[in-house]
């Protein structure tokens, strides 16, 4: 090894220092050190695809720092150094978003809810995972419905895949527009619009119960039961709604002249 004599006479992690560590001293202060470091292990010839990685971890990389590994095709050519350079909240937004198109759905998935993210590329990795839905399996396209950020649920609401819904369902950044755009869709299954029709978190909602009486495709059975809890100013609207099922317009009328239904909508939620 090198003599230590161009090295910090204290020690410190310092730009000498990080051009003439060895490998084992380089993978133990890359993830902490301070920015002179990581510029001199820049030009170490130790420098290896997981010690840049680690590089990546480092909070202490400035932009111009990530520019340089960005622009370096010894590097990028490596799918963790391309993951790595989008993940680090330094990132200049347009490298990060090059390098976008080049990951897998999971990790543009990740990105696209992670907070210190950058709002433009998690945005931009919304938009390559929504045009990347129909190359997706069904699979896939199930598991990503459960965790989706909020722009990849506005293309996945309009589905008609029932596994796909049906995991939507449960994703806890779904919203009552959401699930009103599902209860109201003529293409969803009949089984999501039950299981909407009796899911915890937007059974009682007002308009999810309006818009599956409104419905036609919405299961017979399962539409006279949520009318029971509407007005009669909706009640008197359904009767006359041609697009629904005649028995569900019989069912509104008979609730009406039995008196049935509040005076005003009982809103919850």
């Amino acid at each position: 090894m090198a003599s230590r004599a161009g090295k910090g006479r204290d020690g410190a992690l310092d730009s000498a220092r990080g051009r003439t560590d060895g490998p084992a001293e380089l993978l133990r202060s890359l993830p902490t050190a301070p920015l002179a470091y990581l510029q001199g292990a820049l030009h170490n010839a130790e420098l290896d695809v997981e010690r840049v990685v680690l590089v990546l971890r480092n909070h202490s990389a400035t932009p111009g720092l990530l520019m340089t590994l960005g622009r370096d095709r010894r590097w990028t050519r490596a799918y963790e150094v391309k993951k790595g350079l989008v993940h680090h909240p330094r990132t200049p937004v347009t490298l990060a978003r090059s390098f976008l198109p080049h990951l897998y759905w999971k990790d543009l998935a990740e990105i696209a809810e992670a907070p210190w993210i950058q709002p433009g590329v998690r945005r931009q990795a919304e938009e390559v995972l929504k045009r990347r839905l129909p190359e997706l399996t069904q699979g896939e396209r199930v598991s990503l419905a459960r965790r989706a950020s909020r722009g990849v649920i506005a293309a996945l609401r309009e589905s008609s895949e029932a596994r796909v819904l049906k995991a939507l369902l449960s994703n806890v950044r779904l919203m009552e527009h959401d699930a009103l755009s599902i209860a109201s869709s003529e293409k969803a299954p009949r089984d999501v619009l039950v299981n909407l029709a009796e899911h915890p978190a937007w059974r009682d909602r007002y308009g999810v119960r309006l818009s599956l009486v409104s419905n036609p495709r919405t299961p017979v059975a399962v539409a006279l039961r949520v009318m029971e809890a509407l007005p009669s100013s909706d009640l008197r609207r359904l009767s006359q709604d041609l697009r629904v099922p005649k028995i569900v317009r019989v069912g509104a009328d008979r609730r009406l002249e039995a008196g049935a239904g509040p005076a005003r909508s009982r809103r919850s939620g």
